[in-house]
């Protein structure tokens, strides 16, 4: 009988830091709707379970055992080292009258979180190709002439200031699984590789490629308004290939959502190699441009309007942070050196008032630092800069600005928004300013929407009118 390819008996190495290295066997296994292993059950005796107990933190490193009595093709054996990071979901052995004390038995579960590989190779080329699991509906990664492959390269996108290419991907896995369907099942992975156009040590083109492959995720949660998850990253130097697997779960069959068809034109590869660029000179700011991006596609996630707005206001907030610091921006009205004077005299000056003590202490903690622009103040300074550069209806958009952010305000302090068609305004409007903004920061202005957003602004525009003549 064929065994099945969703379980396999292995011996692990359990490493402490402390209690040294223990070896148990085990039995991965891989659970329906992923592409590996995601699982590990420790299995043995009473002793067995004895001995894990003492090193059964949360937390585990596991290495897979090399055992030295096995044969090697033709006296050698080039370095293949298999690892990981576990945490410990369940342990413990059943007893019973039917149960030996001495007998076998599954004694933990461990959730494998990363699992590394790594093949020891001469006269290899760096390379890097980093997978994810999200399936956006425009990944157009093939060649001129297309070739009968599971797997599919798309053409190279040069980045000379990086010394850096990449170009999108798909690879095509063969999923058969008889615990959820009879039927072999085609899943189609996207993914990015990237490789050195110029000589570089392994070290920097290594640390450059994860650096980009940041930037990529940042640029496809804007770009397809959904979080990307990782799934495999198979880094190539000249003497090791390391392939680190993330155990997520495949995103099983669904209807697809209105905002799967998304409303922006241009090419995906050309728009990832003019814009890693742009971000890489500012790799101090990733987390908070992560943070903006991530803001703007979790928005799409939930049709409550309410978290659409703030969603997006936060990432707008959170974009312009990033901008002032790039720019050496600061928020305060007076520079700190002319605010001390101001500062002292401000408080002298409460001092000869006749009030109580507990409050002019109040009012001086109020002169501690320079009054802050506001945030409408901030998103105009840097509109000011890219707004040349829109059309006249987005610039037009920032008319409303003050009442995007009182509507937010409203919200976030448990204030009533009494008219749905307002927050469906503001909520859009946020949205466009947001996408104008990234679009100019990033120096990306020549890829565009097909305006939906406004015309739907001024479709809503038009009925708060009339609503406000009756």
């Amino acid at each position: 009988m064929r065994r099945p390819d969703f379980e396999t008996a292995v011996s692990v190495k359990l490493l402490h830091t402390d209690r040294g290295d223990s070896v148990f066997s085990a039995i991965l296994e891989r659970d329906p709707h992923f592409l590996s292993w995601n699982r590990m059950s420790l299995i043995g005796g009473d002793d067995d379970y004895r001995r894990f107990l003492p090193i059964s933190t949360g937390h585990l490193e596991w290495e897979f055992y090399d055992n030295p009595d096995w044969p090697k093709w033709e006296g050698t054996q080039p370095e293949h080292r298999t690892f990981g990071t576990a945490v410990v979901s369940r342990s413990g052995r059943a007893g019973g009258a039917s149960i030996a004390r001495d007998g076998v038995q599954k004694f933990a579960d461990l959730a494998i979180h990363s699992h590394v590989e790594r093949h020891a190779m001469s006269n290899g080329k760096l390379s890097a190709i980093y997978e994810f699991l999200q399936r956006p509906p425009t990944w157009y990664a093939y060649p001129k002439r297309l070739i009968d492959s599971l797997s599919v390269r798309g053409e190279w996108r040069n980045m000379p200031s990086l010394g850096l290419k990449l170009r999108l991907l798909a690879s095509g896995y063969r999923r058969k699984d008889s615990r959820i369907s009879q039927e072999v099942e085609l899943i189609e992975i996207p993914g990015i590789e990237v490789q050195p156009i110029t000589d570089m040590p392994s070290e920097a083109f290594v640390a450059a490629a994860e650096h980009v492959w940041f930037s990529v995720r940042v640029l496809l949660m804007y770009r397809f308004r959904q979080y990307l998850t990782p799934l495999t990253e198979h880094v190539s130097t000249p003497d090791t290939i390391t392939t680190t697997r993330h155990h997520v779960e495949v995103e099983p069959r669904r209807e697809a959502r209105d905002f799967d068809s998304i409303d922006f034109f241009g090419r995906v590869d050309d728009f990832l190699a003019q814009a890693i660029p742009r971000l890489a000179t500012y790799r101090d700011q990733s987390g908070l441009l992560h943070a903006a991006a991530w803001g703007y596609s979790a928005s799409f996630g939930t049709s409550v309007l309410d978290a659409q707005l703030t969603d997006r206001v936060e990432a707008i907030e959170r974009l312009v942070s990033v901008y002032e610091k790039t720019s050496g921006l600061d928020r305060d009205r007076v520079s700190r050196e002319m605010w001390k004077p101001i500062k002292s005299a401000l408080k002298s000056t409460v001092d000869d008032l006749d009030i109580a003590e507990e409050l002019a202490g109040h009012l001086k903690r109020g002169f501690a630092s320079s009054p802050a622009l506001t945030l409408q103040e901030r998103v105009e300074r840097m509109a000011a800069r890219f707004s040349d550069q829109w059309n006249e209806e987005d610039r037009g958009l920032l008319n409303g600005l003050n009442d995007m952010i009182a509507a937010r305000n409203a919200i976030v302090h448990g204030r009533l928004v009494e008219n749905i068609e307002r927050l469906a305004l503001e909520r859009l409007r946020a949205q466009v300013i947001f996408e104008r903004l990234f679009m100019s920061f990033l120096e990306c202005d020549g890829y565009y929407s097909s305006g939906y957003a406004q015309l739907s602004i001024s479709s809503l525009k038009r009925r708060l009118v009339g609503h406000n003549d009756r």
